[in-house]
């Protein structure tokens, strides 16, 4: 990872002008939208979560054939730099395209609102503008928030099983950044509580056995079930976790991965040791 002011440099310097911005967003538009009909009672869904915990396989294993589907890291590789970031920046790739391809995906949410399509927007949220967001849509959408729920741990451990995936098929591959993960998982009970009092219908979505339950809440039991969830989720995982672990290690040294990525793992490790110790949990002690 960089220093603090290089890296913040460097955010200036590949943010795009407002003429490319706006070339590469006609071009994404062109495609998401073609064949996509308009509604007469649009609707639209968030799905939210901090990184990891399993948003896109929610889409992904959902029909949502009616819905134009927005995902702000789609749109990465459509940014001019994205080759010679990923060359000379690899860790910071994510950061280094974050300020076009989060503003792509709200100008195209604001686009498809506009002309009364339902539209599905994925979400890590860090801060509560999707909240301000949510209070400016037209009365004549039904809004829907999916919170998929999973502990910190488990989420953590998934990024980078994904990344050592998707890295050896995609050089674009996004590795999470741990700060931003911890940052979206720490402020989702009040941003729940934030939409509840909306009155915005909110569920949870559970992965259960490669499927997902859906349950529905409110602001009595929203923060009991939200801990209750995490709890569960964090010492299934803490169960296996170092053989997940070695299995990461392993690949990272065959790719022979950066320094800081080896720092960062230890990071997430030392937080399952400690989770383990302060829950007394070990590999003979069942959840259930």
């Amino acid at each position: 990872m960089l220093e603090n002011k290089t890296l913040k440099d460097n955010i200036e310097k590949y943010k795009l002008s407002e003429e490319e911005h706006r070339i590469v967003l006609e071009q994404i538009k062109e495609k998401l939208f073609v064949k996509k009909p308009h509604q007469n009672n649009p609707s639209i869904m968030f799905v939210v979560g901090q990184p990891g915990c399993g948003k896109t396989i929610f889409i992904g294993s959902t029909n949502f054939s009616n819905y134009i589907i927005i995902n702000s890291d789609d749109y990465r590789k459509y940014h001019k730099y994205s080759k010679e970031i990923l060359d000379k920046y690899p860790t910071d790739y994510a950061t280094f395209t974050n300020f076009d391809a989060h503003l792509w995906g709200d100008e195209l949410f604001s686009y498809a609102i506009q002309n009364n399509y339902s539209v599905l927007r994925e979400k890590a949220p860090t801060d509560y503008s999707l909240i301000d967001l949510i209070s400016t849509i037209p009365n004549n959408y039904d809004i829907v928030i999916n919170i998929v729920v999973r502990g910190n741990l488990s989420s953590l451990l998934a990024t980078r099983e994904r990344y050592e995936k998707e890295i050896l098929s995609s050089r674009t591959a996004k590795l999470s950044n741990i700060d931003t993960h911890n940052k979206c998982y720490e402020l989702l009970p009040n941003f729940i509580l934030k939409c509840l009092l909306l009155g915005v219908k909110v569920n949870y979505i559970i992965p259960v056995d490669r499927e997902f339950k859906t349950i529905s809440v409110n602001t009595d039991n929203y923060l009991s079930l939200l801990q209750d969830l995490r709890d569960n989720s964090n010492v299934k995982t803490c169960l296996n976790y170092d053989v997940r672990i070695n299995n990461i290690k392993s690949d990272m040294i065959n790719r022979d991965a950066p320094k800081e990525q080896f720092v960062e793992l230890e990071k997430i490790e030392n937080e399952f040791i400690k989770y383990a110790i302060d829950n007394d949990i070990n590999k003979e002690k069942s959840l259930y």
